[in-house]
């Protein structure tokens, strides 16, 4: 596959979205051909969440638009671990510290950009579902839509997963599926609504979580302003 395999437009599935302003994907390849449905491409910023070793060999679209990268989980093999490696036990590390700093961060760069935003780490899944939640939440957006986007990334992750395995070598996409946990392979609703319930029980709501978090005022402002059709 030489093209994106879990990109969408939000706006397509979330109602009350200005089309063209806030995309989301699994990682860029060198190679890839333009996606179709999503123009102009590339977006006029990227947002990329991989760490540093992910992004080890740079990044396919660095010499055509703006990218900037905000590792939202560094370790994140260690903090799966201290979650319980479970789906919701990674969530709650990610909601926590430095990762939540980090979170605040990617939101706050996509509230500053002019045109399209792509959002991205490597399957479009965790870090990626986690940031545009937070940006969906922070505008207003019903718990039961911003759901409704998460979970469809598993009807993408086997093209993902064959994406990964061709990338770094490891054989054949389809027989690496059955030794992944099968948890890793989907996006659960019950996993990001263990995140929604955080955001909610914070005295004050998801608003004052992001201000604890280091995020601000202008921020959210910008963000309704940018995402939200008026």
């Amino acid at each position: 596959m030489n093209t994106l395999a879990n990109l969408r437009d939000v706006a397509h599935l979330v109602p009350g979205l200005k089309l063209g302003v806030l995309w989301r994907s699994d990682a860029p390849h060198f190679g890839d051909l333009p996606p179709e449905g999503h123009e102009p491409w590339p977006p006029s910023l990227v947002v990329d969440l991989r760490d540093e070793a992910e992004r080890s060999h740079g990044h396919p679209l660095a010499e055509s638009t703006v990218v900037v990268a905000v590792p939202v989980f560094a370790d994140a093999a260690v903090q799966a671990q201290a979650g319980g490696g479970t789906l919701k036990g990674l969530y709650a590390q990610m909601i926590k510290g430095e990762a939540a700093a980090r979170l605040v961060e990617a939101v706050t760069v996509v509230a500053g950009a002019d045109g399209p935003s792509l959002v991205h780490c490597s399957a479009g899944k965790d870090r990626t579902g986690l940031t545009v939640a937070l940006a969906l939440a922070l505008i207003g957006v019903e718990r039961r839509h911003i759901v409704e986007d998460y979970v469809l990334t598993t009807e993408s992750m086997p093209g993902v997963i064959a994406r990964m395995s061709r990338q770094f070598g490891i054989g054949d996409g389809a027989a690496n599926l059955a030794e992944i946990p099968q948890e890793v392979l989907q996006a659960p609703a019950y996993a990001i609504e263990s995140v929604l319930d955080v955001w909610e029980a914070h005295p004050g709501g998801v608003e004052e979580w992001f201000y604890a978090a280091g995020g601000e005022a202008a921020v959210v402002t910008r963000l309704r302003e940018r995402l939200l059709d008026a």
